[in-house]
């Protein structure tokens, strides 16, 4: 998974994630993230393979307070070779499934820039709307961008 996280941030402008951020972990910092998902029945990690390759990764966290434990946050990324192919609604499909059977989680939410209107797209086909926006949340070659806040209620 290490050697794929480069690859995946090709041709990636919706990520918030850089190459930079990602040569700043160390194998003992990926170790203590997957052991802390194992650990945590709340939290979710799922890959996507195509013929023994990675193509994507969706991670869910819930809230660590218990006032939000109920709901939580998912971050995605697709492989460039296999974005528009379903993967990607594929893994939200089994994180929403994942998420109606775990009687902890009620919501999950989730950040997309303003104009990435292909995820948008299939987020409000899967049921997911709109609950408000960050203004100039992310700030990207001089440029800013709103971040669409949007959730499901499982």
């Amino acid at each position: 998974m290490l050697m794929v996280a480069p690859k995946s941030l090709v041709d990636a402008p919706y990520m918030l994630t850089t190459v930079e951020d990602l040569k700043r972990l160390s194998l003992e910092d990926i170790k203590n993230e997957l052991e802390n998902y194992a650990a945590n029945p709340n939290y979710l990690k799922l890959i996507a393979e195509y013929e023994n390759e990675i193509a994507g990764v969706i991670d869910f966290k819930n809230g660590n307070k218990e006032k939000v434990a109920h709901q939580g946050t998912f971050a995605m990324t697709v492989l460039p070779q296999y974005r528009n192919l379903g993967v990607g609604r594929a893994l939200i499909e089994s994180l929403i499934s994942w998420a109606r059977k775990n009687e902890n989680i009620e919501k999950v939410c989730l950040e997309v820039m303003e104009d990435n209107h292909g995820a948008i797209h299939l987020y409000k086909a899967l049921n997911f709307v709109e609950e408000g926006r960050k203004a100039k949340a992310i700030k990207m070659n001089g440029r800013y961008q709103d971040l669409i806040l949007m959730a499901l209620f499982v």
